[in-house]
Protein backbone atom coordinates (compact mmCIF):
# COMPACT_ATOMS: atom_id res chain seq x y z
CA UNK A 1 0.00 0.00 0.00
CA UNK A 2 2.70 2.50 0.98
CA UNK A 3 5.04 1.58 -1.89
CA UNK A 4 2.08 2.15 -4.41
CA UNK A 5 1.42 5.45 -2.36
CA UNK A 6 5.05 6.16 -3.21
CA UNK A 7 5.26 5.13 -6.88
CA UNK A 8 2.46 7.09 -7.23
CA UNK A 9 3.28 10.50 -5.87
CA UNK A 10 7.00 10.41 -7.36
CA UNK A 11 4.68 9.78 -11.11
CA UNK A 12 2.76 13.05 -10.20
CA UNK A 13 5.87 14.76 -8.83
CA UNK A 14 8.39 13.80 -11.81
CA UNK A 15 6.68 16.85 -14.22
CA UNK A 16 7.70 18.94 -11.52
CA UNK A 17 10.90 17.74 -9.90
CA UNK A 18 12.49 17.08 -13.39
CA UNK A 19 13.06 20.73 -14.29
CA UNK A 20 13.55 21.91 -10.73
CA UNK A 21 16.68 19.22 -10.51
CA UNK A 22 17.85 20.33 -13.94
CA UNK A 23 17.80 24.03 -13.37
CA UNK A 24 19.32 23.67 -9.72
CA UNK A 25 22.08 21.76 -11.89
CA UNK A 26 22.10 24.55 -14.34
CA UNK A 27 22.55 27.17 -11.76
CA UNK A 28 25.30 24.92 -10.09
CA UNK A 29 27.12 24.94 -13.52
CA UNK A 30 26.99 28.59 -14.05
CA UNK A 31 28.34 29.03 -10.63
CA UNK A 32 31.55 26.48 -11.45
CA UNK A 33 32.31 28.40 -14.55
CA UNK A 34 32.12 32.03 -12.73
CA UNK A 35 34.40 30.76 -10.41
CA UNK A 36 36.79 29.77 -13.04
CA UNK A 37 36.43 32.95 -14.89
CA UNK A 38 37.37 34.66 -11.84
CA UNK A 39 40.34 32.61 -10.92
CA UNK A 40 41.81 32.60 -14.32
CA UNK A 41 41.24 36.52 -14.46
CA UNK A 42 42.66 36.81 -11.06
CA UNK A 43 45.15 34.73 -12.54
CA UNK A 44 46.70 36.96 -15.57
CA UNK A 45 45.76 40.16 -13.31
CA UNK A 46 48.27 39.21 -11.03
CA UNK A 47 50.80 37.78 -13.73
CA UNK A 48 50.65 41.31 -15.87
CA UNK A 49 50.99 43.06 -12.58
CA UNK A 50 54.60 40.69 -11.64
CA UNK A 51 55.63 41.55 -14.88
CA UNK A 52 55.14 45.70 -15.01
CA UNK A 53 56.51 45.47 -11.42
CA UNK A 54 59.47 43.33 -12.14
CA UNK A 55 58.70 41.31 -8.96
CA UNK A 56 56.58 38.39 -7.32
CA UNK A 57 53.76 38.85 -5.86
CA UNK A 58 53.25 36.94 -2.38
CA UNK A 59 50.00 34.78 -2.38
CA UNK A 60 48.41 36.44 0.11
CA UNK A 61 48.22 39.92 -1.84
CA UNK A 62 45.85 40.27 -4.41
CA UNK A 63 46.29 42.78 -7.91
CA UNK A 64 43.57 44.97 -9.05
CA UNK A 65 43.46 47.78 -11.87
CA UNK A 66 43.87 51.14 -10.23
CA UNK A 67 41.16 54.23 -10.86
CA UNK A 68 44.63 56.27 -11.40
CA UNK A 69 47.98 55.57 -12.62
CA UNK A 70 50.19 56.49 -10.26
CA UNK A 71 54.11 57.16 -11.23
CA UNK A 72 54.70 57.57 -7.55
CA UNK A 73 52.85 54.62 -5.83
CA UNK A 74 51.28 55.55 -2.23
CA UNK A 75 50.16 53.39 0.28
CA UNK A 76 47.80 52.95 3.33
CA UNK A 77 48.65 50.20 6.13
CA UNK A 78 45.73 48.91 8.02
CA UNK A 79 46.42 47.68 11.41
CA UNK A 80 44.11 45.12 13.48
CA UNK A 81 41.45 46.79 15.64
CA UNK A 82 38.79 45.51 17.75
CA UNK A 83 35.31 45.89 16.26
CA UNK A 84 34.18 47.80 19.78
CA UNK A 85 37.61 49.84 21.70
CA UNK A 86 37.41 52.03 24.26
CA UNK A 87 39.51 55.40 24.11
CA UNK A 88 43.20 53.56 24.55
CA UNK A 89 41.89 50.94 21.79
CA UNK A 90 41.77 47.85 23.72
CA UNK A 91 38.98 45.75 23.87
CA UNK A 92 35.57 46.85 25.01
CA UNK A 93 34.14 43.80 27.21
CA UNK A 94 30.49 45.40 27.80
CA UNK A 95 29.87 43.98 23.76
CA UNK A 96 30.07 40.10 24.69
CA UNK A 97 30.31 39.84 20.44
CA UNK A 98 33.48 41.79 20.39
CA UNK A 99 35.95 40.94 17.75
CA UNK A 100 39.29 41.69 16.10
CA UNK A 101 38.53 43.58 12.37
CA UNK A 102 41.20 42.77 10.14
CA UNK A 103 41.19 45.43 7.33
CA UNK A 104 42.68 45.65 3.65
CA UNK A 105 45.98 47.51 3.83
CA UNK A 106 46.76 48.90 0.00
CA UNK A 107 49.59 50.24 -2.23
CA UNK A 108 49.07 51.89 -5.55
CA UNK A 109 51.55 51.71 -8.24
CA UNK A 110 51.51 52.40 -11.53
CA UNK A 111 48.41 50.86 -12.99
CA UNK A 112 48.21 48.31 -9.99
CA UNK A 113 46.14 47.97 -6.64
CA UNK A 114 47.67 45.51 -4.29
CA UNK A 115 45.72 44.69 -1.11
CA UNK A 116 46.09 41.97 1.81
CA UNK A 117 44.29 42.23 5.37
CA UNK A 118 48.59 41.21 5.99
CA UNK A 119 50.06 44.55 6.87
CA UNK A 120 53.53 43.08 7.12
CA UNK A 121 53.50 41.66 3.59
CA UNK A 122 52.10 44.70 1.77
CA UNK A 123 55.11 46.42 3.66
CA UNK A 124 57.59 44.34 2.75
CA UNK A 125 56.21 44.22 -1.00
CA UNK A 126 57.03 47.91 -0.89
CA UNK A 127 60.04 47.29 0.45
CA UNK A 128 61.21 45.19 -2.13
CA UNK A 129 59.67 47.56 -4.75
CA UNK A 130 61.80 50.37 -3.69
CA UNK A 131 65.24 48.03 -3.60
CA UNK A 132 64.15 47.54 -7.61
CA UNK A 133 63.86 51.52 -8.63
CA UNK A 134 60.32 52.01 -7.82
CA UNK A 135 59.19 55.57 -6.50
CA UNK A 136 57.03 55.18 -3.38
CA UNK A 137 56.01 57.75 -1.24
CA UNK A 138 56.41 57.39 2.71
CA UNK A 139 53.31 56.46 4.49
CA UNK A 140 51.75 58.19 7.59
CA UNK A 141 53.54 55.81 9.59
CA UNK A 142 57.22 56.36 7.82
CA UNK A 143 56.79 59.99 8.01
CA UNK A 144 56.15 59.61 12.00
CA UNK A 145 59.16 57.98 12.41
CA UNK A 146 60.99 60.43 10.34
CA UNK A 147 60.31 63.28 12.12
CA UNK A 148 60.58 61.66 15.71
CA UNK A 149 64.68 60.33 14.77
CA UNK A 150 65.72 62.16 12.05
CA UNK A 151 64.08 65.58 12.04
CA UNK A 152 65.91 66.50 15.61
CA UNK A 153 69.31 66.31 14.82
CA UNK A 154 70.02 69.38 16.87
CA UNK A 155 74.31 69.11 16.49
CA UNK A 156 74.72 72.17 14.01
CA UNK A 157 73.05 75.59 12.61
CA UNK A 158 72.33 76.81 9.18
CA UNK A 159 70.88 80.03 8.48
CA UNK A 160 70.70 80.11 4.99
CA UNK A 161 68.78 79.52 1.34
CA UNK A 162 71.89 78.72 0.22
CA UNK A 163 72.60 75.28 2.04
CA UNK A 164 69.10 74.17 0.73
CA UNK A 165 70.02 74.69 -2.80
CA UNK A 166 73.06 72.81 -2.51
CA UNK A 167 71.19 70.00 -1.00
CA UNK A 168 68.41 69.87 -3.76
CA UNK A 169 70.00 71.10 -7.04
CA UNK A 170 71.10 68.06 -8.36
CA UNK A 171 67.63 67.11 -8.13
CA UNK A 172 64.66 69.16 -7.82
CA UNK A 173 61.87 66.48 -7.01
CA UNK A 174 63.54 66.24 -3.90
CA UNK A 175 62.93 69.37 -2.93
CA UNK A 176 59.57 68.72 -3.50
CA UNK A 177 59.46 65.53 -1.20
CA UNK A 178 61.08 68.30 1.18
CA UNK A 179 58.49 70.63 1.52
CA UNK A 180 55.81 68.05 1.02
CA UNK A 181 57.56 66.78 4.76
CA UNK A 182 57.75 70.12 5.64
CA UNK A 183 54.21 71.21 5.39
CA UNK A 184 53.34 67.94 6.58
CA UNK A 185 55.46 68.88 10.19
CA UNK A 186 53.13 71.93 9.97
CA UNK A 187 49.75 69.68 9.79
CA UNK A 188 48.75 69.40 6.58
CA UNK A 189 47.81 65.98 4.57
CA UNK A 190 49.96 66.27 1.73
CA UNK A 191 49.57 64.93 -2.23
CA UNK A 192 52.41 65.24 -4.22
CA UNK A 193 51.92 65.76 -8.25
CA UNK A 194 53.72 63.00 -10.56
CA UNK A 195 57.11 64.83 -11.29
CA UNK A 196 55.99 65.38 -15.24
CA UNK A 197 52.70 66.76 -16.36
CA UNK A 198 52.43 68.02 -13.01
CA UNK A 199 49.34 70.49 -13.66
CA UNK A 200 51.16 73.86 -12.70
CA UNK A 201 51.77 72.67 -9.46
CA UNK A 202 53.87 70.15 -6.99
CA UNK A 203 51.70 69.72 -3.79
CA UNK A 204 47.91 69.25 -2.97
CA UNK A 205 47.64 70.26 1.07
CA UNK A 206 44.61 69.52 2.94
CA UNK A 207 44.17 71.19 6.80
CA UNK A 208 40.68 72.17 8.46
CA UNK A 209 38.55 71.47 5.51
CA UNK A 210 40.66 73.92 3.15
CA UNK A 211 42.49 72.60 0.19
CA UNK A 212 46.24 74.70 -0.32
CA UNK A 213 48.17 74.27 -3.86
CA UNK A 214 52.06 74.46 -3.23
CA UNK A 215 54.74 75.21 -5.84
CA UNK A 216 58.00 74.34 -5.53
CA UNK A 217 61.09 76.43 -7.05
CA UNK A 218 64.72 74.95 -6.04
CA UNK A 219 66.49 78.04 -7.30
CA UNK A 220 70.04 79.54 -6.57
CA UNK A 221 69.90 81.86 -3.91
CA UNK A 222 70.98 84.99 -5.94
CA UNK A 223 68.15 84.41 -8.38
CA UNK A 224 64.77 85.24 -7.77
CA UNK A 225 61.30 83.51 -9.06
CA UNK A 226 59.22 85.96 -11.02
CA UNK A 227 56.04 86.91 -12.26
CA UNK A 228 54.92 84.25 -15.07
CA UNK A 229 55.52 81.18 -12.77
CA UNK A 230 53.24 82.47 -9.94
CA UNK A 231 50.66 83.07 -13.15
CA UNK A 232 51.14 79.39 -13.91
CA UNK A 233 50.42 78.30 -10.84
CA UNK A 234 47.25 80.70 -10.36
CA UNK A 235 45.56 79.20 -13.41
CA UNK A 236 46.20 75.97 -12.66
CA UNK A 237 43.71 76.84 -9.55
CA UNK A 238 41.60 77.22 -12.41
CA UNK A 239 40.97 73.87 -12.69
CA UNK A 240 40.99 72.87 -8.94
CA UNK A 241 39.54 75.68 -7.19
CA UNK A 242 41.70 75.62 -3.84
CA UNK A 243 41.54 78.39 -1.64
CA UNK A 244 44.85 79.12 -0.86
CA UNK A 245 48.06 78.81 -2.65
CA UNK A 246 51.67 79.46 -1.65
CA UNK A 247 55.03 79.37 -4.15
CA UNK A 248 57.77 78.23 -1.74
CA UNK A 249 61.78 78.66 -3.26
CA UNK A 250 64.84 78.78 -1.90
CA UNK A 251 65.74 82.26 -3.57
CA UNK A 252 63.66 85.46 -3.80
CA UNK A 253 61.18 86.76 -5.64
CA UNK A 254 60.98 89.44 -8.17
CA UNK A 255 58.98 92.95 -7.33
CA UNK A 256 56.82 92.23 -10.42
CA UNK A 257 56.28 88.60 -8.78
CA UNK A 258 55.47 89.89 -5.08
CA UNK A 259 52.83 92.78 -6.71
CA UNK A 260 51.22 90.07 -8.72
CA UNK A 261 51.17 88.19 -5.65
CA UNK A 262 49.16 90.73 -3.43
CA UNK A 263 46.76 91.04 -6.36
CA UNK A 264 45.79 87.03 -6.76
CA UNK A 265 46.51 86.44 -3.14
CA UNK A 266 49.42 83.96 -3.45
CA UNK A 267 51.49 83.39 -0.09
CA UNK A 268 55.22 83.65 -0.81
CA UNK A 269 57.97 81.82 0.68
CA UNK A 270 61.55 82.70 -0.33
CA UNK A 271 64.90 81.02 1.24
CA UNK A 272 64.56 82.83 4.11
CA UNK A 273 60.96 82.36 5.19
CA UNK A 274 61.20 79.11 4.38
CA UNK A 275 64.22 78.57 6.96
CA UNK A 276 61.94 79.91 9.52
CA UNK A 277 59.30 77.27 8.67
CA UNK A 278 62.19 74.92 8.69
CA UNK A 279 63.13 75.83 12.24
CA UNK A 280 59.83 75.91 14.00
CA UNK A 281 59.31 72.16 12.68
CA UNK A 282 62.33 70.33 12.95
CA UNK A 283 64.17 72.81 15.39
CA UNK A 284 67.78 74.13 14.36
CA UNK A 285 68.93 71.44 11.50
CA UNK A 286 66.93 70.28 9.14
CA UNK A 287 67.47 66.12 8.07
CA UNK A 288 69.80 65.82 4.82
CA UNK A 289 67.79 63.58 2.90
CA UNK A 290 64.03 63.72 3.03
CA UNK A 291 63.54 60.77 1.18
CA UNK A 292 66.14 58.64 3.13
CA UNK A 293 63.20 55.75 3.52
CA UNK A 294 65.86 53.93 5.05
CA UNK A 295 66.11 55.97 7.87
CA UNK A 296 62.36 55.80 8.46
CA UNK A 297 61.68 51.98 7.48
CA UNK A 298 59.34 49.90 9.80
CA UNK A 299 60.38 47.55 12.09
CA UNK A 300 58.10 44.67 13.49
CA UNK A 301 58.19 46.71 16.98
CA UNK A 302 56.88 49.86 15.09
CA UNK A 303 54.23 47.74 13.47
CA UNK A 304 53.23 46.24 16.80
CA UNK A 305 53.01 49.59 18.43
CA UNK A 306 50.46 50.72 15.84
CA UNK A 307 47.68 48.06 17.77
CA UNK A 308 46.10 48.02 20.65
CA UNK A 309 48.37 46.74 23.28
CA UNK A 310 45.77 43.50 23.82
CA UNK A 311 46.51 42.17 20.56
CA UNK A 312 49.99 43.07 20.09
CA UNK A 313 51.20 39.93 18.86
CA UNK A 314 53.10 39.24 15.77
CA UNK A 315 50.92 36.26 14.88
CA UNK A 316 48.08 38.58 14.84
CA UNK A 317 50.02 41.44 12.59
CA UNK A 318 50.95 38.78 10.11
CA UNK A 319 47.18 37.37 9.63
Amino acid sequence: MLSQFVGDFLAASMPVLVPIGLGAAGLLLLWFLLWIFRAAGARIRRSRAETELRIRLPKEIRAKPAKVVREIGAFVLVYPRWRMAKKDGTRDRRYRNNEVIKGYSVLELGRWRLVSRSVVRIYDLVIALRARGHAIALSSEETDKLNRNNFHDRRSSWDAGEDLHRRFAGDPTQFEYFCAELYHGLGYRVEITPPVADGGFDLRMFRDGQMTLVECKCFEPSNSVGRPILQKLFGANAVEGAGHLILVTTATFSGEAIAYAREVGIELVDGSALIALCNRVWGIRPPARVTAAQHAQLSLEDHLSCMPSDIRDAHTLLG
